[in-house]
C-alpha cells in the first residue's frame, strides 16, 4: 500500500482517490440459520474488533498518507457489538460502540471521506428506537453519499422461506423509511447524506415467473411512498444447490428496474442544474482509470477543453459515474453541474470556467448550446480578440457575449455559474 501511486507520485504530492478498507468484524449474527446463499454465517459467531483497535489501525493508515476510509467486513453496521447474539433472532443493537468508533475516527482531522457498507433491514425494523439512534450517528459522522446496502434478495415469500432469507418486504419498507427520514438532507458535496441500497438475487430456490413481478411491486411501493434508493444491485446466485436462472426473465426484470426505477430516481435525487462538489477526474475515452492516463500530458491541463469524453467520480463507496463531453484535466478535482442523466450515471459540466478560454467543445456541453451556437460564440470572441488592445478581458459580461453572438442564454441551467467573465 505504501507504494501505491495515489500515496506516492513523482509529479504531485496530494492524495488520490485511494480508499482504505478496514475490517471491523467477521461473521453474521444469524450464524445459526443464515441465508443459504451466503458464506458469512459459516464463519460462526461474529468476531468483533473493539473501537479503539479499529481507530488505531486507521491512524496508522493516515500516517502513511491515506485520507479516505471505508468500514468493511460488517454484514450489518447496526449489529456491531450487539446484545443477545446467539440468543435472539433479532439481536438488539447497541448505539454506544458504533458511536464511539465513528466519533473517534472523526477526531483525526486528516480523515477525509468516511463510509460504511451493509445494514440489516430486519434488525432496524425490529429495533426502531436503537436503530434510530445509530442512524443519527451515521448521518452526523459519515461523509455525504454514504450507502447502506440492504439485502432483501427477493420479495417472494416462497423464496424467502426456501432460502432462509433475512428480511421480508414489510421489514425492508420500515428500514428504508427510517434511513430516508434522516439521511436525505444534502451534505457538503451536494449528495444526500445517507441512503439505502437494495440487493436482489436471481436463481434462489423457489423462484418462479411470479417472483420478478413481486420484486417490481416492492420497488414500486417504495417509490409510491416517496423513498429514495441510491443503489439497486441485481445479481445472479453463485454456488451449487440453487436453480438455473431464466436469463430472459432476469434480463427483462433488469431492464424494468433500470428504466422504471433507477433512471427516474437518479433524475429526482440529482436534478439538472444541481451541483456536485469535489469530482475527481479519472479517465479519458473510457470509464476505467488506467496507467495510460497517468502521464503529464493528461494531468497538466494541456488537453483541457479538447474534443472527447472524460469520466470522474466523487470519492467514496458506490460513487456515481459522471461524464463530461470534453476532455478534462485528469487527477484534478472540480465542482460539476448536472446536465443530464443515464440509467445509473450522469453527465455534467465544470463550474466557474473562464469565458475567455473555454473551447467550442466545452460550450457545446452546456444544455441548450449546440454546435452552431458554440461556434458562433467562439467566432464572436475571436472578433473581439482581433480588436483588443492591451490585456483587457475579451468577455466581461457573459450574457452580453451570447447576445452579441446572436444566441439566447440557455434557461435549463444557470450559465453564470458555469462561465465567469474573462480574467475574473
Amino acid at each position: 500500500m505504501l507504494e501505491h501511486p495515489d500515496l506516492k507520485h513523482p509529479d504531485h504530492d496530494r492524495a488520490g482517490p485511494l480508499t482504505y478498507e478496514v475490517e471491523v468484524y467477521q461473521g453474521c449474527v444469524r450464524y445459526k440459520r443464515g441465508c443459504r446463499f451466503c458464506i458469512e454465517p459459516k464463519k460462526g459467531t461474529p468476531i468483533w474488533r473493539q473501537p479503539d483497535d479499529v481507530i488505531s489501525e486507521v491512524q496508522l493508515a493516515l500516517d502513511a498518507g491515506v485520507r479516505h476510509v471505508r468500514l468493511g467486513g460488517m454484514t450489518d453496521t447496526y449489529t456491531y457489538l450487539a446484545e443477545g447474539v446467539g440468543e435472539m433472532e433479532y439481536p438488539r443493537p447497541d448505539p454506544e460502540p458504533i458511536a464511539r468508533l465513528l466519533h473517534g475516527l472523526r477526531e483525526d482531522e486528516r480523515l477525509g471521506i468516511l463510509h460504511t457498507d451493509n445494514g440489516n433491514p430486519s434488525i432496524i425494523a425490529e429495533h426502531l428506537e436503537e436503530a434510530e439512534a445509530i442512524t443519527k450517528t451515521l448521518v452526523a459522522t459519515l461523509s455525504d453519499g454514504a450507502v447502506l446496502s440492504f439485502g432483501v434478495e427477493s420479495a417472494d415469500p416462497n423464496v424467502h422461506q426456501a432460502n432462509w432469507l433475512n428480511c421480508d418486504p414489510a421489514q425492508l419498507k420500515a428500514a428504508v423509511g427510517l434511513i430516508n427520514r434522516y439521511g436525505r438532507a444534502r451534505g457538503e458535496r451536494g449528495l444526500p447524506k445517507l441512503l439505502p441500497g437494495v440487493n436482489f438475487i436471481a436463481g434462489l430456490n423457489g423462484e418462479t415467473d411470479v417472483t420478478y413481478g413481486l420484486n417490481m411491486d416492492l420497488l414500486n411501493g417504495l417509490r409510491d411512498e416517496g423513498h429514495w434508493l441510491r443503489r439497486i444491485n441485481l445479481r445472479q446466485v453463485e454456488g451449487k444447490g440453487f436453480q438455473d436462472v431464466d436469463s430472459d426473465a432476469f434480463a427483462a426484470f433488469k431492464r424494468r428496474v433500470r428504466d422504471e426505477v433507477d433512471a427516474p430516481l437518479l433524475a429526482e435525487m440529482m436534478p439538472v442544474g444541481g451541483v456536485l462538489r469535489d469530482v475527481h477526474w479519472e479517465s479519458h475515452g473510457g470509464r476505467t482509470r488506467l496507467p495510460a492516463h497517468d502521464t503529464p500530458h493528461h494531468r497538466d491541463g494541456s488537453m483541457w477543453g479538447g474534443a472527447g469524453v472524460s469520466f470522474g467520480r466523487q470519492i467514496g463507496a458506490y460513487p456515481i459515474l459522471i461524464g463530461a463531453s470534453y476532455l478534462t484535466t485528469l487527477e484534478a478535482t472540480t465542482d460539476v453541474m448536472v446536465t443530464g442523466h443515464g440509467q445509473r450515471s450522469i453527465t455534467g459540466i465544470e463550474l466557474h470556467m473562464d469565458a475567455d478560454s473555454v473551447t467550442a467543445s466545452v460550450l457545446e456541453a452546456i444544455p441548450g448550446v449546440g454546435a452552431k451556437a458554440a461556434w458562433a460564440l467562439v467566432t464572436e470572441r475571436a472578433k473581439r480578440a482581433r480588436k483588443r488592445t492591451g490585456n483587457s478581458p475579451l468577455i466581461d459580461d457573459v450574457e452580453a457575449w451570447f447576445v452579441a453572438a446572436g444566441q439566447r442564454l440557455p434557461d435549463r441551467v444557470d450559465v453564470h455559474r458555469i462561465l465567469r467573465p474573462g480574467g475574473a
